[in-house]
């Protein structure tokens, strides 16, 4: 062991020696790393969680408590469950675009994409919803863009003007006979 003590016994004001637990994980330039930890878990539960682990592992597990550590210090409520469900929408949101990239690849090879069961659409808690589709902003009919107004507003004309078509072609003699009854 050299004559510099690790982070975590530096940390703590006690002499570091060979049997150190810490001293492979937290060397002397990584002060911030071992402060997070001790903030947020304390030197014992480290020590106890590192000591029941295999040799192998405990670096990950090291990795993941800093993680995990400065998380909670900069999240205090939400911790590395923000980043964790931000990372299920990334997710799920690739989901979706790849599937309709295989629909729009299906429709210039006239096959049948496969059925592919994706999880239902993730309830963002920000509106991230298109409120004229109810479909997630990022998915609308332009494969992936969102609509402009401009878009928004021809597409309600033309609906408008086939309702009125149709309402004139089911009913022919209602909009003669409005005129017939005006002075």
């Amino acid at each position: 062991m050299s004559s510099t003590p690790c982070a975590a016994c530096k940390y703590l004001r006690r002499k570091c020696t060979q049997a150190c637990v810490f001293a492979p994980y937290f060397p002397a330039n990584k002060h911030a790393d071992y402060a997070a930890i001790h903030k947020v878990f304390g030197a014992s539960q480290v020590h106890k969680i590192l000591h029941d682990l295999h040799p192998n592992q405990r670096q990950d597990a090291v990795t993941s408590l800093v993680y995990e550590a400065n998380s909670f210090l900069h999240h205090p409520v939400h911790g590395c469950t923000l980043h964790i469900h931000n990372l299920q929408r990334q997710l799920k949101d690739l989901q979706n675009q790849l599937q309709i990239a295989k629909n729009e690849l299906a429709s210039y090879t006239n096959t049948v994409p496969p059925l592919v069961d994706l999880p239902s659409p993730v309830n963002y808690q920000q509106n991230n919803y298109n409120t004229v589709l109810m479909m997630p902003a990022d998915v609308s009919n332009n494969y992936g863009g969102q609509l402009t107004s401009q878009q928004l507003q021809e597409e309600a004309h033309r609906v408008e003007s086939e309702n009125i078509t149709q309402m004139q072609q089911m009913h022919p003699d209602a909009a003669q006979s409005k005129g017939d009854d005006c002075p």
